[in-house]
């Protein structure tokens, strides 16, 4: 299965120049970290993993990470997952089945990137039908890469039995939901594969595309946040 995108997204908000404000929630975070908060240990976690409030300190990141999946945080999970998987190198030796470990409990608990990168992983083993699996999941909820993915598994008959018209349905999908510029040969592939298809088939796979809505799960909304929904937890917190 070729997947096109990228296959381990890791980083779940971005990097931003620290501000004094930054700065203030995560020395917030922190104390509340300290009280064994699984949360709020995620939170401090990314910020050092992005310099977000502090400088950067992938280690620092790494430790915190561990201590919010030991109490059961699904992001937290994610996150120790990426470390695994190779991200900051050196911090730890890549483990694949670590990596793997720790994304399938963000990828069971319903987060759409862990959901493609636990399909990647099992794509790169050979298991296409275990792919398909989270690939479908994670287009559920607008993944743009994992409809990619789907596109290239109906269009390869990997995992699942070819099919021209729900592999042209992923492809457009795929090009309705991407942040991406559009190649013209990806334009013209979609064409290519339109011509292959009945007047009917075109039309059966248009109402799909034009009836397809998004349903991103509380925890992928959640890790979209990023700081923002840092700051709210500390908002909603009891611990000043």
């Amino acid at each position: 299965m070729k997947f096109i995108g990228l296959l381990f997204s890791c980083l779940l908000f971005f990097s931003l120049p620290s501000c004094a404000d930054d700065a203030v929630t995560f020395d917030r975070m922190l104390v509340l970290a300290s009280t064994g908060d699984a949360e709020a240990q995620y939170h401090v976690g990314m910020m050092y993993n992005n310099g977000i409030g502090t400088s950067q300190d992938p280690r620092q990141a790494f430790a915190w990470f561990q201590k919010s999946a030991a109490s059961d945080d699904p992001l937290g999970a994610y996150k120790l997952g990426c470390y695994y998987a190779g991200q900051f190198a050196g911090v730890v030796n890549p483990d694949p089945e670590q990596a793997l470990k720790y994304k399938l409990v963000a990828a069971t608990a319903g987060y759409s990137l862990a959901q493609h990168d636990v399909a990647a992983i099992y794509s790169r083993r050979g298991n296409f039908e275990e792919a398909v699996k989270w690939l479908k999941l994670a287009a559920e909820q607008g993944l743009d890469m994992s409809f990619y993915g789907l596109y290239s598994s109906y269009n390869e008959g990997k995992g699942v039995p070819k099919d021209l018209p729900l592999a042209y349905t992923n492809l457009k999908l795929a090009l309705r939901t991407t942040e991406l510029n559009v190649t013209d040969s990806t334009k013209t592939l979609v064409d290519e594969m339109a011509a292959k298809m009945s007047e009917a088939e075109l039309v059966e796979t248009q109402k799909n595309i034009d009836a397809w809505k998004p349903r991103p799960t509380a925890l992928t909304i959640k890790a979209k946040g990023g700081i923002d929904e840092a700051e709210e937890y500390l908002r909603t917190s009891t611990v000043e």
